[in-house]
């Protein structure tokens, strides 16, 4: 069955709407590159004061062109949009692509002529491509409306918020050569067709092998992720997602109106998705190019060979820093290459071959072939002057380099170990790399970029393997139980938008979390009952009000309070500062618990993102929330690969495997609470927003400090 969008995206007739004999329009070059480019459909121009354009038969109106039309590329001013898109309506026009920028991103009278524009053509079951966009490029028709020549071929696609950023992407293509296009598409302001539309679009298509993207904001998060869900697992998506300053923010709300969201909830939303992500745009080009051409890693050890110590060390840094791990060689390996370099620098991994002497072309094959071969190592890193031998030392050693760049690739394909190639002679594309290149080795000039196109490619093929493994999860996740339901609809009645601790504690338990024992106190009088129920040891008292969100800062908590005597006395303190601090604040009493031991203070949470709707947090809470801000997010319902991602992510690892006399964290028991917390959040549209800070891991396990659930 073919994408709905297909006969838009790939017309076989196209009218222009404001086809022009003058150069200087916009009508004329669209239909000149057209031809120019050797568009196999009928090109249909429509000019009321033209017979002829460009050796075509031109047309009146779009109601005067016979049969069928797929595609209008409009090239008239914005006033003209309502009109324009009644005509081609009434026509039965598929789509229509609006170049014309003046629509919502520039003004409020542009919004409103956007919206009008868009009804009429959803009256008529039109599809629009735009407004606001620099058009269009497909290679199964040779339909080339962007108006730029000489776009090479292949099998990449790029979806950009930006023609300047497309167009930018497409110019390395056109000095690279290689690695061509078969899909250009600028989506402009996303007035009908949305990204999560022609992603999906681009994923059914076979002749597409990598999705090259950059996004400055989404009108539909959610349909966008479930829609590079199911692309992911069949190609990559290499995304630079714009918006992580306030600065972006800013550019992108002018540049096309979008809005560009959280940059930390985008960030591990769109990473659970399988997409990789970029922090530098120049490295979209060259990591799609690698995740389309390498085979995948088996792990994140990898190997640096070269001829040179200064750029092992460099390279080794870049490839560490992105996390991939400098593997040691086998003991057999390492004399498998000093018997071939006897003079080598360094045998066990960065791999130093250029024994003092000059470089020798066949060190780089049969080095290779030895760490290749070692099962420690599952992709290797060539740096240094490899492809650049024949033009620094003579055609006499020509031969033997192509040999080698022959070799190189062989031993990849036998293997299935990828191997990316650093070359301070790329810019000049020899001979050697051209071999190379063709037989599915990438070359780079810039270590980094060679670097993040390695570790691109261990994070896609985690992700791969990830998505495979995960069992598909509902989004209509089980009700909540009966218990949790009569607590939250007991709130509703009393007027409340918010759980009191107590029942926030009490729904966590009915769905199945591990939540220690408490004790509410009216008044001091149930001091007795309380040490009787916690038994004599350290407690934590704090208020439990309706009105009194922070409890610390209206004296709501006392800790490490001890006997019968200590807790009466801290719960008339407790009471009487909080009547001082908010006067006439409805208290429930007071929750005893008892003391955490010495643990890490983490943090667990679920908000409503503007974007993407219910989403996952997970991070170091306490104090250090707002301090260190060492949080990761992901979209809900989450698995238990999710789970575990999450915890593995923030940086602070160190803390939880124990540092400094501070207990081991039980991952698996935080990974039960994860998933509690994503079945609570996802069991209909109760619950609105859930904060659990802090969750103390001690040596005994979780501990929930404190709890807050808000409802819808």
């Amino acid at each position: 069955m073919s994408n709905p969008l297909d006969r838009i995206l790939n017309p076989r007739r196209l009218a222009v709407i404001g086809a022009s004999n003058d150069p200087e329009k916009r009508g004329y070059r669209a239909i000149r590159t057209l031809l120019a480019d050797g568009y196999r459909g009928e090109v249909l121009p429509i000019n009321p004061k033209a017979t002829e354009i460009l050796g075509l038969p031109c047309f009146a109106s779009i109601d005067a062109v016979p049969g069928e039309v797929d595609l209008v590329l409009v090239c008239t001013p914005a006033r003209t949009a309502p009109e324009v898109i009644e005509a081609c309506g009434r026509k039965g026009v598929k789509g229509a692509l609006l170049l014309a920028g003046g629509f919502s991103e520039a003004s409020e009278a542009g919004r409103v002529l956007e919206e009008q524009t868009v009804a009429i053509a959803r009256r008529y079951g039109l599809r629009l491509i735009g407004p606001n966009t620099n058009g269009i490029f497909t290679a199964r028709e040779a339909c080339n409306a962007i108006a730029w020549f000489d776009i090479p071929r292949g099998p990449a696609a790029m979806l950009a918020n930006s023609a300047n950023v497309m167009l930018s992407v497409l110019a390395e293509a056109q000095q690279h050569q290689y690695f061509g296009f078969n899909t250009l598409l600028s989506v402009g302001n996303q007035s009908d067709i949305q990204f999560h539309e022609y992603l999906t679009a681009m994923g059914d298509d076979s002749d597409i092998g990598a999705v090259i993207s950059y996004i400055e904001g989404f009108k539909d998060g959610r349909a966008f992720i479930d829609a590079a869900r199911a692309v992911t697992p069949k190609k990559p998506i290499v995304m630079f997602k714009a918006g992580r300053t306030a600065e972006g923010v800013r550019a992108a709300r002018s540049h096309s109106g979008s809005l560009a969201g959280d940059y930390a909830v985008a960030t591990g939303v769109l990473k659970q998705a399988g997409i990789t992500l970029l922090e530098r745009s120049d490295c979209l080009y060259p990591v799609a190019e690698a995740l389309h051409l390498l085979p995948p890693l088996r792990s994140r050890r990898v190997a640096v060979l070269s001829e040179g110590g200064g750029v092992i060390t460099v390279a080794a840094e870049a490839l560490s820093e992105r996390g991939l791990i400098i593997a040691p060689l086998s003991e057999a390996t390492q004399q498998r290459i000093h018997e071939i370099v006897p003079n080598a620098s360094a045998i066990s991994n960065p791999v130093d071959a250029g024994g003092g002497t000059d470089p020798r072309a066949e060190y780089y094959g049969l080095c290779g072939a030895a760490i290749l071969e070692d099962p420690n190592v599952d992709a290797l890193m060539l740096t240094g002057f490899f492809g650049g031998y024949a033009r620094r030392y003579g055609e006499g050693v020509a031969e033997m380099e192509f040999k080698v760049a022959r070799d190189l690739a062989e031993l990849m394909r036998k293997h299935g170990k990828p191997v990316v190639v650093q070359s301070h002679y790329a810019q000049f594309r020899t001979p050697a790399l051209d071999v190379l290149r063709k037989a599915g080795v990438p070359f780079y000039r810039h270590i980094e970029i060679a670097a993040q196109c390695l570790a691109s490619a261990a994070d896609y093929s985690e992700a791969k393997r990830r998505i495979a493994a995960s069992h598909p999860v509902a989004e209509a996740a089980a009700a909540l139980p009966p218990a949790a339901v009569s607590l939250i609809t007991a709130a509703r009645s009393a007027g409340r938008n918010a759980l009191l601790e107590t029942e926030a504690r009490a729904v966590l338990a009915a769905c199945g979390a591990n939540v220690a024992p408490i004790h509410l106190l009216r008044s001091s009088d149930d001091a007795v009952a309380a040490i009787a129920t916690l038994g004599d040891q350290p407690l934590a008292l704090k208020v439990v009000s309706q009105d009194v969100l922070h409890k610390s800062d209206s004296g709501g908590v006392r800790l490490a309070v001890r006997g019968e005597a200590g807790v009466r006395a801290a719960v008339v303190d407790i009471l009487a500062s909080v009547e001082q601090h908010v006067p006439g604040a409805r208290i429930d009493g007071v929750l005893a618990a008892p003391m955490a031991a010495r643990g890490v203070e983490l943090i667990i949470g679920v908000s409503r993102d503007p974007q993407f709707g219910p989403v996952l947090m997970f991070g170091l809470g306490g104090i250090f929330v707002e301090a260190i801000e060492d949080v990761v997010f992901r979209a809900l319902p989450i698995t238990r690969a999710d789970a575990l991602e999450m915890i593995g992510e923030i940086r602070a690892q160190k803390m939880l495997d124990g540092v400094r006399g501070l207990p081991r964290v039980d991952r698996e028991a935080l990974v039960e609470l994860l998933m509690h917390v994503s079945t609570i959040a996802c069991a209909g549209d109760d619950i609105a927003e859930i904060d659990l800070n802090p969750v103390i891991a001690t040596a005994d396990g979780l501990v929930i400090a404190d709890a807050r659930m808000i409802l819808t």
